[in-house]
């Protein structure tokens, strides 16, 4: 029998017979605790195996009461297919409704309705009720599950439940084994002769017998004595799987659940993530920012504040960019595409709190500052990002401290290892720029490059006699610049011909006049050049476009052109310094990596149109930088 890396949930009303449909499918009873067996409800975590064809499934089994909903949270987020129980003579309930709304919100990837308790009703009422389960479903990502009735007690439909669990089962596929290890704790105990057990649903990565793992956010290392899946010892637990570890080197009190079970050094907790949240169209009311609320996250529950660009509010039903600032106590081991759910403090409509929720955009998040509708929109590109566009945001957001692939990683939940062709790849196409080698490379955007190189040749245009001792020059630029990126910046100056080294001594190597004040017009237009990058309007263009007198724009233009801070490409084709210097950057980094470019190869590092390429590639022949040979160009 193999151990299947999926993992089936109920969810439902109190008294809906999730636990004893468990039970009928799998001959074990998840009621552990005295009080559910006395009190005949479900208060805690109920965790048992189904074997269909030939696999074997982890179940969970959920409460259903309203006051449990921290614990069904904390089950529902493993989950990959979910049995959503209605009790075939009661309908649709108030914790069917909330259950449904988290199971959505968690990104429950596929789903059963089983209307339980069959034999308490007729065929007429049978089919009253199950038109109003379809009916409320619509719209749902259950609207088109299957719909199976059943009886726990006589055992009709249990059948056809297999049947169908097993045909939603075979067309759903595992989760991929890869990235950092991540298993959020649900249940912890001790065993007499073993010490410390904890289980969970292993959300990603893997982990071996014998493997030292970290108990995050606070830190604790243990080692992974055994591992079980299913009640039975395996030496190895992958993505999907329910598993038990038994731990060494760590009391069953240094454990809570909501620690995340990783391995040393893969993590990072996040005490700010930005996120796509959406508030549920059932909300009583909108959500202001700086609200107060429970962020429910794996296993976690923890307070925190709800911060929206704008400083507005969320509707009901709306969906939006928003930062989650955490309880400073209890950061979460989120990354990138996590779900998580929000509850507030005041029932909606159908008695639960359960207010919205949504997913991950970016863990490690800056601060976001009043006004940050820009940030806002960068992040949100994030919701659609590959991973190659995502490891450009990261490296570009890291600016001059630049990122290594193991800071990377724990940034996005890759393992070093996987990213490592990713960021070579933008590294010879001249995105990014790697100081240093090996595992010690640190990766900088080239955007970042060429400001700190325009900063370097500030700097020595400032200087008397525009001359800088070596050291003293990088204590000009940020401090998180390290040694080897420093030298990278100015090496990079030397090799375009702006500056000269003289030992010790850094000077520039073309002089000119000192570069005067701008007025108000000139520096508008610089800022309005830079955010039109490679694509500006034509000269007799841009009065119209900054919504100013051609009066005023054409000797501001001449006076930015004379000082340099705008590049004449063409006569009717000028471009910010800045812009060209970034692109510059980039073509010599491909130079450097391939020799030479080819007109696809230009095409894409420009990301323009021929109006544009060709005669950017035309100044960079002017500069001496390059040299057309037949179609292509290297470099001189």
């Amino acid at each position: 029998m193999t151990a299947y890396p999926l993992v089936i949930g109920t969810a439902g009303h109190i008294d809906h017979g999730k636990t004893a449909l468990v039970r009928a499918l799998t001959g074990i009873d998840t009621d552990r605790l005295p009080v559910e067996k006395k009190r005949g409800i479900t208060t805690e975590l109920g965790f048992a195996h189904l074997e269909l064809d030939d696999r074997r499934l982890a179940v969970v089994d959920v409460p259903g009461h309203e006051r449990f909903v921290r614990a069904m949270a904390a089950g529902a987020g493993g989950v990959d297919l979910v049995c959503l129980v209605i009790a075939a003579d009661e309908g649709v309930m108030p914790q069917t409704r909330e259950h449904l709304d988290i199971c959505q919100l968690l990104g429950v990837r596929d789903g059963v309705v089983v209307l339980t308790k069959r034999d308490l009703v007729d065929d007429e009422w049978l089919a009253m009720v199950d038109a109003e389960v379809r009916g409320w479903l619509a719209g749902s990502f259950l609207a088109d599950a299957p719909i199976v009735a059943v009886s726990a007690r006589t055992g009709a439909g249990l059948d056809d439940l297999r049947a169908t669990l097993a045909a939603r089962l075979a067309a759903l596929p595992p989760r991929p084994p890869a990235g950092v290890l991540r298993l959020p704790v649900d249940r912890v105990f001790t065993i007499r002769g073993f010490g410390t057990v904890v289980t969970g649903t292993v959300w990603s990565g893997r982990i071996r017998a014998g493997d030292e793992v970290e108990l995050a956010p606070h830190g604790r290392t243990a080692r992974a004595r055994g591992l079980e899946v299913h009640g039975g010892a395996v030496e190895e637990a992958v993505a999907g799987q329910r598993c038990a570890i038994n731990l060494a080197g760590v009391a069953v009190d240094e454990v809570l659940r909501g620690d995340v079970v990783t391995h040393p050094g893969a993590l990072v907790p996040s005490h700010i993530l930005d996120v796509e949240y959406r508030h549920l169209a059932s909300a009583e009311a909108p959500l202001r920012s700086s609200a107060r609320v429970l962020v429910h996250h794996g296993t976690t529950q923890v307070m925190a504040t709800v911060v929206l660009p704008d400083g507005g509010e969320v509707t009901p039903g709306a969906q939006v960019v928003a930062q989650l600032r955490l309880d400073a106590r209890r950061p979460l081991c989120a990354l990138p595409d996590d779900r998580f759910i929000v509850r507030g403090f005041v029932a909606q409509r159908h008695h639960g709190t359960t207010i919205g929720g949504g997913r991950v955009l970016r863990a490690q998040a800056a601060k976001l500052r009043r006004g940050g509708a820009g940030h806002a929109a960068a992040v949100a590109a994030l919701a659609d990002a590959t991973l190659g566009e995502r490891v450009d945001f990261e490296v570009r957001a890291s600016r001059a401290a630049g990122v290594t692939a193991a800071e990377l990683g724990r940034r996005i939940g890759h393992e070093p290892a996987e990213l490592t062709a990713i960021l070579g790849e933008r590294v010879d196409d001249g995105a990014l720029v790697a100081a240093g080698d090996g595992d010690g490379a640190r990766y900088l955007h080239a955007q970042v490059i060429a400001e700190l190189e325009a900063a370097v040749i500030a700097a020595l245009d400032d200087a008397p006699e525009q001359t800088i001792a070596r050291e003293a020059l990088r204590g000009r630029l940020p401090a998180a610049l390290s040694p080897r990126a420093f030298d990278v910046v100015l090496d990079g100056a030397v090799r375009r011909g702006a500056v000269a080294l003289d030992g010790e001594l850094a000077r520039r190597a073309r002089s000119g006049p000192a570069t005067p004040a701008l007025g108000p017009v000139e520096q508008e237009l610089v800022a309005k050049f830079e955010a039109w990058g490679l694509e500006p309007p034509r000269p007799r263009e841009v009065a119209a476009a900054v919504g100013r007198a051609e009066a005023a724009i054409k000797p501001a233009l001449d006076r930015l052109l004379a000082a340099r801070v705008l590049v004449k490409i063409k006569p009717d084709y000028y471009l910010a310094s800045a812009v060209v210097d970034a692109l510059r950057a980039r073509l010599i980094a491909h130079l450097d990596a391939h020799g030479e470019i080819t007109p696809q190869q230009w095409k894409e590092l420009t990301a323009t149109s021929r109006k544009f390429s060709i005669p950017l590639a035309e100044h960079f022949d002017a500069e001496k930088l390059t040299l057309r040979v037949g179609d292509i160009r290297r470099r001189r």
